[in-house]
């Protein structure tokens, strides 16, 4: 009995659901109606007001005055034209200001004419929100609640079961299809259009959901898994016919409102992930359909969103339940997420076919889908079962990423996604690499890397293939390659040993980088990998255990990287340096130097590396690393001749000196000296003889020349040290002299070919300056210590003599520079004074020449440097060197003093300032005849500065007698001392008179 109580109960609520709106929605649509038709009477009664006041206004119009000439002063009329009362014409602001004549008695009095009334204008519709309100909002509030009162009355019914599953289905098509017929024929009436669409709205609800509950709660036989997707399909395509023959776009709104809630509000709480995105993908199909035929395209994000929650809630709720995480069951979540964003760009394909900007919709959509899917990728990672599987995830997330690069060749608008989701997918490989990645699965990652790189190299080429009319906007999908070398990077650092096939991937994405560069003439992205691949290397061989066998793999990877860099850069090179071909390399642009940088960095950086490996790695012999040295140390000096960059010989040398003192630093041994030996002299004569065998190509060069020479100096440090150490001999002054002999010849060469101009005078002055250093460095090498100090000085004077010889400004300024250094090691250095033992002779002692020889090297410095060089800027460089000797002989004759005075038990000299009369008589004695000598050569050459010079220390002197001398000196040191120093006073006094007397006379 209760299933017939339900079913009559529920057949009355249906007739008042639908019988009481409907009624409503008549009545309102028929007060619309008698509204619309008073409001057009209104219309076209003002209209003929309008006419007939045109009428009356021709009929009233009186004729018009006849025109009176103007006349102007001086003018008479002719008799014919009588002139009544003619007043003045009064100017126009009185015209304007004077009040209207009143009218005469004799005047007729008119009546005011009637003004034309201005045309009216159709008035402009006016919205009026009670009609908005009552004929749409409630129409459609009003359809809305009819299905979701019908969904809730229908799963009350069922929950209690007062109607039997097949009555419930019969009822709710018969519903369906009532409200569908009864809204295509409503809508006939253009006054009922609002209705009709609303009506048809909720039937195609309705159907939906009874389809869905018929297969998937009750699971009818006779709803099948075709028979059910037929009924949907006719269900969808009956939803779009009335959406776009009605032209009602609130039957898609509703049907995609009811078709998304419909699963929910009749959920069972059993997961069919089939039947329910199954269900979704037919529901966002139709929707699509309506969005492109109705012109309505802001649908196909509306259904983005409603299949975006119904993935997002299915995955909280059953996928960890569901067991989705082990096995292939993985596969149904990718899947559906990938099978939602395949629809959508399909979509935005097929619409931009036909109206193309209008795809922005559809494939902004699947670009919102694709975010959602990647981040439920970075989900996945949580699972080992999944992380275990590279292929299987990454898969799902390049999927991702060709379905929005799809989405950004078909709309441009949306190119920004395209190194978004390279970015996302970078961190999540990245974050796969550093929590998941293990040597088994190295291979697998590597795979995944170069897929990666390649996916985004092949974009641009694409790019600019298929859209040549649009302008390069991927110039940062250059830069992506070089993710994959990060990635590997990021392995290196995660595992313990890194498997030797790494390289061959670093080379494969190198290549496409590089094939990448060439297509997209961007240069920048291919400098930063060749960088990173050396980083990696110099990572690997950290890795590596430190033993022998660790190097000659080390080498082969350096070596088969550098010289595949240095080809491929020197290939790019000539095809973006614009005159290349004839020969020209002058660089003027940015992407000139990129281009030049390329091969250059190829052969300079692995020194780096070298460098690292001599550190870590035992390398007693040195062949194979030299070996490789040799090898880019050529690239490069080929590199400066073919590019015409003289700097590159220089940037050889000092990367090949620097690969030498490392290994020589760390490896050399005592047995085993010819071997490295026999290297250090290959490298000085490579260099050294560089210059002279392409002599045409550098005749115009300084820095091959400069490189040559100062080969020689940075080699003989090392053989040095190498001969010290392995053979020792009392004759090492030999050694530099041996090393003059190259830039000697170098010197003679020069002087003999070519003309006078600045090149050759600083190519010469380098080889001078080498000549003469060695020939200075043979005293310090031979002796000892002080020799040093006397090497400079006398290398600084000879570079002031060649300077004369050769006008080269740097053959001065190191000259100045080494008896600047001379001096102040002589000066300020306490250290000399212990340098050697004190001699058995007092004052012949090795202070008395080596302040001699370099007081004696200032002098004739300063001879040397005749005007106008003799100035730098507002220094008298003559002047300055003069008073570096005159106060170098001033400290001699302090230490020849202490040296005299000094108890013969003394190793060392002994400044002692303890009291000795004889020694303090001698200071004040010694330093009032230097201050006497001083005034007297300042007096005869006319030198304010020696004359100042000396009557300063002449007044310290007179100070120190007799504040000093007086109380402590004995009486006869004192006397003596008052009496020396009051004569030597008087001398002075006297030549000073004599010498401004002369100048007074003259």
């Amino acid at each position: 009995m209760e299933p017939v109580i339900g079913l009559i109960i529920f057949i009355g609520i249906l007739v008042l659901i639908i019988g009481l709106p409907i009624r409503a929605a008549i009545k309102s649509s028929d007060a619309l109606r008698r509204a619309e038709e008073a409001h057009s009477r209104i219309r076209d009664l003002a209209a003929q007001v309008h006419e007939l006041r045109q009428k009356l206004h021709l009929l009233e119009e009186p004729p018009k005055a006849p025109l009176v000439p103007s006349i102007e002063p001086g003018i008479e009329l002719p008799p014919s034209i009588p002139v009544r009362n003619l007043a003045p014409i009064p100017d126009k602001s009185e015209v304007h200001a004077a009040p209207p004549p009143l009218p005469s008695a004799s005047s007729p009095v008119l009546p005011p004419p009637i003004p034309t009334p201005k045309p009216l204008a159709a008035p402009a519709p006016v919205f009026n929100i009670e009609q908005f309100m009552g004929a749409k909002l409630f129409a459609w509030i009003g359809g809305l609640a009819l299905f979701l009162g019908v969904v809730f009355f229908v799963k009350y019914a069922f929950e209690r079961n007062l109607i039997p599953p097949a009555v419930r289905v019969a009822i709710g098509f018969l519903t369906g299809a009532g409200l569908l017929i009864g809204g295509v024929l409503t809508h006939r009436k253009k006054a009922y259009a609002i209705l009709g669409q609303t009506l048809c709205a909720s039937g195609t609800l309705i159907l939906y959901g009874v389809t869905f509950a018929a297969r998937t709660l009750y699971h009818f036989p006779a709803f099948g898994s075709v028979t059910t997707f037929l009924l949907m399909c006719l269900i969808t395509a009956t939803a779009f016919l009335l959406a776009v023959r009605l032209k009602a776009v609130v039957i898609a709104i509703l049907g995609m409102a009811g078709g998304f809630l419909t699963p929910i509000l009749v959920s069972t709480g059993q997961d069919n992930p089939f039947g329910l995105f199954g269900y979704i993908a037919i529901l966002v199909v139709g929707l699509l359909a309506v969005a492109r035929f109705g012109g309505w395209h802001f649908l196909a994000a509306l259904g983005a969103g409603g299949t975006l929650l119904m993935q997002i809630g299915w995955f909280a709720r059953f996928f960890h339940s569901g067991n989705y995480a082990q096995g292939n069951a993985i596969l149904i979540p990718m899947g559906i997420f990938l099978g939602f964003i395949t629809l959508f760009v399909i979509a935005g394909w097929r619409v931009h076919r036909l109206k193309g900007s209008a795809a922005f919709y559809q494939l902004g959509s699947a670009l919102a889908l694709s975010a959602v899917a990647l981040i439920f990728g970075f989900v996945f990672l949580q699972y080992g079962s999944i992380t275990g599987r590279p292929f299987l995830l990454y898969g799902y997330v390049f999927l991702i990423n060709l379905a929005v690069l799809a989405a950004v060749v078909i709309q441009p608008r949306l190119s920004s996604a395209q190194w978004i989701v390279a970015s996302a997918t970078f961190i999540h490989l990245s974050a796969w690499t550093d929590s998941r990645l293990t040597p088994d699965l190295l291979p697998s990652a590597l795979v995944c890397y170069f897929v990666f790189g390649l996916l985004h190299s092949v974009f641009p080429i694409l790019w600019k293939r298929f859209r040549p009319d649009l302008p390069p906007r991927h110039a940062i999908a250059g830069w992506i390659p070089v993710l994959p070398i990060l990635l590997i990077l990021l392995s290196f650092l995660q595992l313990d040993q890194v498997s030797f096939w790494v390289w061959p991937a670093l080379l494969l994405v190198n290549l496409l980088l590089i094939f990448l560069a060439v297509v997209t003439s961007s240069l920048a992205p291919v400098l930063a990998a060749i960088f990173l691949t050396l980083v990696a290397a110099a990572l690997w061989l950290f890795k590596m255990p430190t033993t022998s066998a660790s190097l000659p793999p080390f080498l082969g990877v350096v070596g088969g990287f550098s010289v595949i860099f240095v080809a491929l850069g020197c290939w790019l090179a000539q095809r973006f340096l614009p005159n290349s071909a004839k020969g020209d390399y002058r660089l003027s642009k940015s992407s000139d130097y990129l281009a030049a940088a390329l091969p250059i960095s190829s052969a300079a950086l692995p020194f780096l590396l070298l460098i690292l490996a001599i550190a870590r790695l035992p390398m007693p012999n040195p062949t194979p690393v030299f070996g490789l040295g040799l090898l880019l140390a050529l690239i490069l000096l080929g590199l400066a001749k073919m590019a015409r960059q003289p700097i590159l010989s220089l940037a050889g040398l000092g990367c090949t000196l620097a690969l030498e003192f490392a290994w020589h630093s760390h490896h050399f041994s005592l047995l085993h000296a010819l071997l490295p030996l026999g290297w250090y002299l290959g490298f000085a004569m490579l260099f050294m003889v560089y210059p002279f065998a392409f002599k045409d190509a550098f005749k115009e060069s300084i820095t091959p020349w400069a490189a040559s020479a100062l080969s020689g100096i940075g080699h003989f440090l090392l053989i040095y040290d190498l001969t010290k150490q392995a053979y020792p001999s009392s004759i090492m002054g030999l050694l530099p002299a041996l090393f003059t002999v190259p830039p000697l010849i170098g010197l003679v060469f020069l002087l003999r070919s070519g003309t006078d101009s600045q090149i050759r005078n600083s190519q010469l002055a380098w080889f001078g300056g080498v000549t003469l250093f060695f020939i200075t460095l043979i005293f310090p090498v031979q002796f000892d210590r002080q020799w040093l100090t006397l090497g400079w000085a006398l290398e600084g004077a000879a570079l002031c003599w060649l300077f004369n010889r050769i006008p080269h400004q740097g053959l001065r300024y190191v000259g100045i520079g080494l008896l600047t250094a001379a001096f102040v090691r002589l000066s300020f250095n306490p250290a000399v004074l212990s340098y050697q033992e004190r001699s058995s002779t007092p004052i012949l002692n090795w202070h008395l020449y080596a302040y001699l020889i370099a007081a004696a090297s200032q002098f004739i410095g300063a001879w040397w440097l005749k005007p106008p060089h003799d100035r730098l800027s507002q220094f008298n460089l003559r002047g300055i060197l003069c008073a570096f000797g005159t106060v170098l002989l001033f400290l001699l004759l302090n230490i020849e003093i202490a040296d005299f005075f000094t108890p013969s038990d003394e190793r060392f000299i002994a400044i002692d300032f303890k009291v000795n009369f004889a020694r303090d008589m001698t200071y004040s004695i010694s330093w009032a005849l230097f201050a006497l000598g001083l005034i007297m050569i300042g007096l005869w050459k006319n030198q304010a500065g020696a004359r100042y010079a000396g009557i300063g220390l002449l007044a310290i002197t007179l100070i120190k007698l007799f504040f000093h001398d007086l109380a402590s000196i004995e009486s006869i040191f004192r006397i003596a001392a008052l009496i020396v120093v009051a004569v030597i006073a008087l001398i002075a006094s006297f030549l000073y008179q004599r010498f401004f007397d002369h100048e007074q006379k003259s």
